[in-house]
């Protein structure tokens, strides 16, 4: 498995998911907006929204 920034995004969507199921709260920052953009900017890094190789 390599570790590419799609990866790592949807890793740590996935994270921010678990935290606001579990009511885990950063202050303000609501932990669902945040995952549902990593989420989103994972599919535009990796099927042709943003291409980060040349």
């Amino acid at each position: 498995m390599s570790l590419t920034p799609r990866t790592i995004l949807l890793l740590v969507a996935v994270i921010l998911f678990l935290l606001a199921a579990f009511g885990i709260a950063l202050g303000t920052l609501n932990l669902v907006t945040l995952g549902l953009a990593a989420f989103a900017a994972a599919f535009l890094l990796g099927d042709g929204g943003i291409s980060l190789r040349r």
